[in-house]
């Protein structure tokens, strides 16, 4: 049952039933059925995941996500010019996720923070393997500076600390490892400012997809509109449907202003993960809508992240260090020694008897050799071996502890990368195409008049609510892959993010309505006399 339009009246009658011509019926009948079955075959067509599929628990998975229609205009959100209203901010002539990344490592702060950090853990390593200094002494003395006699008192001695017990090895060894641990943070850092520009990059991304659809609805509904004033000024159609499709129509217009704000939040969070400012320029190439395929399992993703995590490699070398700062204390139980030489040399005036010479100076030359070393007899470091030790099991502990939550986080990564890449499967394949080829269908059923604006409004409504969900899903998608990135602490197929085209899902194509409708003049709003 449809609302007919009454054209003298100029009113829908609420109860009446239409009537469609035999020949009308079959034509609508058949036009709706070609453009489903053609969704179909080309969806049939496609390889949607690999033999096992994403919810086997078996041990490699498949996905590979493909796009079920290919179309020669896969841009969306054209205006008059044949310019994307996210062009602004994406373009193919953009920066890639990769070139970001790599600006981010020279402009991040923080990151460079840490390569200072690295440098003071190296400067300190090449410290600890430093001997002691030796000691030069120097002694002067004379009665003439006090108004005495001609004597003096000379002396030079050198002295040198002698390391025993193997502290200067044993503290090599900690700063060593000290260092090592500070570059494996640098790496760590690294990998999570890494992740951290890709989810901003997949959420810009689908802030303009999601603009860029809004756009194209808009550009539909202004053509509706001008289409509903001429069916009005004909008698063809009522004022309310004009008036409801200029609802919509600004309807759309807010939701297109949102999605543009929205968008200019997530490149503004986009040059704050690079390490850019603000109001910088800044273009990026927008993502692949045809995700690369995952041949690993969980027990294999797992396995690369206990491997190849840089914060675990952190935590084993800390905990390695402080074995080392334990083997350090407990050698400085050990006493140092201590080793001097001095020479001498002194001159006094010795007052002899005269009858063998009266006043006679003295001169003596002394050499002397000498160790110095202390007896541990109340201070042998107790407190501070205590301290390393407990410092020892800490470090074990919280190593221990992370591999744990390593596990969890890439078992958790890994779910939600297939429940999102499931769910961009099902958008992609089949929620987006069948709700577009309604639409169309929709549309050029009410350009026939079997439809009414209700019906057609309601399909528009329908394709946002999926479309936002699929970019959403797209999104998640992206994140999943990006986050799952950061468990496993290696990077994923590049591929992964390479950008190959601008979109391969399924789009609304404007012009392709245009087409359809100017194919058969019944769908002509125009008077006979100007077609």
């Amino acid at each position: 049952m449809h609302h007919i339009f009454d054209r003298k009246s100029k009113r829908y009658p609420s109860l009446e039933v239409k009537r469609c011509d035999v020949g009308s019926g079959i034509r609508l009948c058949v036009m709706f059925s070609l453009m489903v079955i053609f969704g179909s075959c080309v969806n049939a067509g496609q390889r949607i995941f690999g033999a096992q599929g994403l919810g086997a628990e078996s041990k490699r998975t498949a996905v590979e996500i493909q796009a079920p229609i290919s179309r020669e205009q896969t841009a969306i959100g054209l205006d008059q010019k044949g310019k994307r209203a996210s062009a602004q901010y994406l373009d193919e002539s953009g920066l890639t996720v990769e070139k970001l990344i790599d600006l981010a490592h020279q402009k991040r702060a923080d990151l460079l923070a840490a390569q200072a950090r690295v440098g003071a853990a190296r400067a300190r390593s090449l410290q600890a393997g430093l001997r002691p200094n030796p000691t030069l002494d120097i002694e002067y003395g004379t009665p003439r500076f006090l108004g005495g006699e001609a004597e003096l008192d000379f002396a030079v001695g050198v002295s040198q600390l002698f390391e025993l017990g193997g502290k200067r090895r044993l503290r090599r060894e900690a700063a060593r490892l000290e260092a090592e641990r500070a570059e494996a943070e640098f790496r760590a850092l690294e990998r999570q400012i890494a992740a951290d520009v890709r989810v901003s990059y997949a959420r810009a991304v689908a802030a303009g997809r999601f603009l860029d659809t809004v756009d194209q609805l808009v550009a539909l509904n202004e053509e509706l509109e001008r289409a509903t004033a001429e069916r009005v000024k004909r008698g063809d159609a009522a004022q309310v449907d004009l008036s409801l499709v200029r609802v919509e129509l600004d309807r759309l217009r807010v939701e297109r202003a949102r999605a543009l704000a929205d968008l200019e939040s997530e490149m503004i969070a986009l040059r704050a993960a690079v390490g850019l400012d603000p109001t910088d320029s800044l273009r990026i190439v927008p993502l692949v809508e045809r995700p690369p395929r995952l041949e690993l399992s969980l027990p294999e993703l797992t396995a690369i992240a206990l491997r190849e995590r840089a914060d675990l490699q952190a935590a084993r070398l800390a905990e390695r260090a402080s074995v080392a700062r334990l083997k350090l204390v407990e050698a400085r139980r050990t006493p140092d020694l201590a080793g001097t030489a001095r020479f001498s040399r002194s001159r006094q005036i010795v007052d002899l008897p005269e009858r063998i010479g009266g006043i006679a100076l003295d001169k003596d030359n002394e050499l002397t050799f000498g160790i110095q070393i202390e007896l541990p007899i109340f201070n042998r470091n107790q407190g501070e071996i205590a301290a390393a030790a407990n410092e020892q099991i800490q470090a074990t502990r919280e190593r221990e502890a992370l591999e744990a939550k390593i596990k969890r986080d890439v078992a958790l990564a890994y779910r939600q990368y297939q429940a999102a890449a499931e769910s961009l499967a099902l958008f992609s394949t089949r929620v987006i195409p069948q709700t577009e080829t309604v639409l169309a269908s929709v549309r050029a059923a009410y350009g026939l008049g079997e439809f009414s604006v209700f019906d057609l409004l309601q399909e528009q409504r329908r394709l946002i609510e999926s479309e936002t969900a699929y970019s959403q899903t797209l999104r998640d998608y992206y994140s999943a892959l990006a986050e799952l990135e950061r468990a496993t602490g290696a990077p994923l197929p590049r591929e992964a993010f390479a950008p190959r085209a601008t979109s391969s899902a399924p789009r609304l194509d404007l012009k392709s309505i245009e087409r359809l409708t100017a194919s058969d003049p019944r769908w002509d709003d125009r008077d006979p006399g100007q077609r």
